[in-house]
């Protein structure tokens, strides 16, 4: 056995070892053509290909929907039957719970895909060199994007960016801090190599929409720094600001005039999304799933069928929150609806069980998000055409207010703020409702009414995006905002404190047990029991 093969085994030997046993099952290949594999420059862009199948784990009933009932936003429909599935919004979870998991298995399948088009890449001499390029900084730019998810869930995780330390059996958790200077190092190496956009091919025949651009890697630098300086304490805003102000003077993107229009699956590759999941909807292979749980059950579908589960709402307060005749709230019935929410009702099945407050089956429980409309295309609702939206440039523009506003200039911060407030008003694109109206100085006098501003900006236009439960967290933590996170959920969102789980130790989710069972090295984070931590693992 050569020394490619004995490492490809310890890799794998290694995975398993730190409890990855489903990267085993997504990723035969990576243990049965390292070898054979990896020889020309098609199979290394395929096997860049590889690792954005893999971040398709992100948009799964798990991951998406637990950041999303955890929050202040959204809450589970007061007749979910299942404990499994509304138990995020009660905080209800713990080191055996597979709902608060699942980043750690989707973005090490990443990481692992990653290191192996990294490693593999210097011994390749055939193929198109401008895109092994574009692979090489792709797969750098993917690897920080994973460990920026993970340390914004979890904290300080087991750095492994070579197939020798992926080989090591017991790799414990780096201090976050390594961790981060690991993200900002591959993160600004892909921004230089990345493709300002892709060309119509990548060389070899395959589409490039949803792939990774100069644009994508300057959004998660600014989102890094980002949450250094608010969540660290770092005082990195300028760099925050910089980065987020590169998106914004490339002249690349720029907001879609129909806010709602956006997410349509007709006007996939706008301009306002940089860096995306993409979703044909043609197999289950190229599909979302988190939005089945906001559709109604009573549109003739049930779950046998792939129809909605209707379990997502959101909460009265953030529905209350909004402006009278924001556009972002608007609401209809039907599928056809053609509004931010629709409301539905439970389908006859005993799937959502009649009460006695609600004895013709129907819901009393307010609207569902529909701003995640995919192509009718039949009862098949599991075949769904949405692209998820993971970088747009709205959060370009509200990342540079707020980061201007923490550098001492909020007169430009509430330019920017009211420019997603002027596209609100455009409504379809040619309206001018009267909400929501632009800001002046008298309403936003100083530094920490503009903050508050711009993050219920953010709530309303990042609404069901995976963002809010990260806002929380973040802003908890900067100067003179402690008790934010706590505050925010008891005040806002009456389901979260049922079972009293409001404590400040679950602002961080627990690091699985499968993982920590299989590598004793792995401490768990504070509240949780296991190991406790040494110093910088958990700022």
């Amino acid at each position: 056995m050569n020394r490619t093969s004995r490492i490809a085994v310890a890799l794998w030997a290694g995975l398993a070892a730190i409890g990855c046993t489903d990267l085993l099952t997504e990723d035969p290949q990576g243990f049965t053509t390292t070898d054979t594999f990896y020889k020309t420059g098609a199979d290394l862009n395929s096997g860049t290909i590889a690792i954005y199948n893999s971040l398709r784990g992100l948009q799964g009933q798990g991951p998406w929907t637990t950041l999303e009932l955890a929050s202040d936003q959204a809450r589970a429909d007061s007749r979910e039957p299942n404990a499994g599935t509304y138990g995020p919004d009660r905080l209800d979870y713990d080191a055996s719970t597979g709902l608060t998991g699942g980043y750690w298995t989707t973005m090490y399948s990443v990481i692992t895909r990653a290191n192996l088009v990294l490693a593999k890449a210097p011994d390749i001499a055939t193929g198109n060199a401008q895109t092994k390029t574009y692979n090489v900084a792709e797969a750098r730019f993917l690897r920080g994007y994973a460990y920026l998810w993970l340390t914004k869930v979890y904290d300080g995780v087991p750095l492994l960016r070579t197939l020798e330390e992926q080989a090591d059996p017991r790799p414990g958790r780096t201090p976050v801090e390594q961790v981060h200077q690991a993200i900002i190092e591959d993160l600004t190496a892909a921004e230089a190599d990345l493709p300002a956009t892709w060309p119509s091919g990548d060389g070899y025949g395959n589409p490039t929409q949803g792939r990774a651009t100069k644009g994508a890697a300057q959004m998660a630098l600014a989102d890094v720094y980002l949450w250094r300086s608010s969540f660290m304490g770092t005082n990195e805003w300028q760099q925050a600001s910089d980065w987020a102000k590169k998106v914004i003077d490339s002249g690349l993107w720029s907001l879609q005039q129909d806010y709602l229009g956006t997410f349509l699956p007709k006007n996939k590759g706008n301009r306002e999304m940089i860096f995306i999941i993409t979703n044909s909807g043609v197999t289950t292979n190229a599909r979302s799933l988190f939005q089945l749980f906001y559709y109604p059950r009573d549109w003739g579908l049930d779950q046998g069928q792939g129809g909605g589960w209707g379990l997502i709402h959101p909460t009265t307060w953030f529905w209350n929150s909004y402006a009278p005749g924001d556009y972002r709230r608007t609401v209809d019935t039907g599928f056809a609806a053609t509004s931010a929410y629709v409301r539905g009702g439970c389908s006859a099945s005993g799937l959502c069980p009649a009460t006695s407050a609600a004895p013709n089956d129907t819901f009393a429980d307010g609207p569902m998000p529909y701003k995640y409309r995919k192509t009718d295309n039949g009862l098949n609702w599991t075949l769904n055409d949405v692209d998820t939206p993971l970088y747009r440039y709205a959060e370009a523009i509200l990342i540079y207010a707020e980061a201007q506003n923490e550098l001492g200039n909020s007169a430009t911060a509430i330019t920017y703020l009211n420019m997603m407030r002027a596209r609100a008003r455009q409504g379809t694109g040619a309206e001018s409702r009267p909400e929501p109206h632009g800001y002046t100085a008298a309403e936003l006098p100083d530094q920490p009414s503009v903050r508050d501003a711009i993050f219920m900006e953010r709530m309303w236009e990042f609404a069901f995006e995976a963002k809010r439960w990260f806002d929380l967290v973040r802003r908890d933590s900067e100067s003179g905002q402690s008790g934010f996170w706590m505050t925010s959920l008891l005040s806002h969102d009456p389901n979260a404190n049922l079972g009293g789980k409001v404590v400040e130790y679950r602002k961080r989710f627990p690091i699985p047990q499968g993982q920590i069972t299989a590598n004793p090295s792995l401490c768990q984070n504070t509240g949780y029991g296991g190991t406790p931590c040494p110093p910088g693992v958990q700022p």
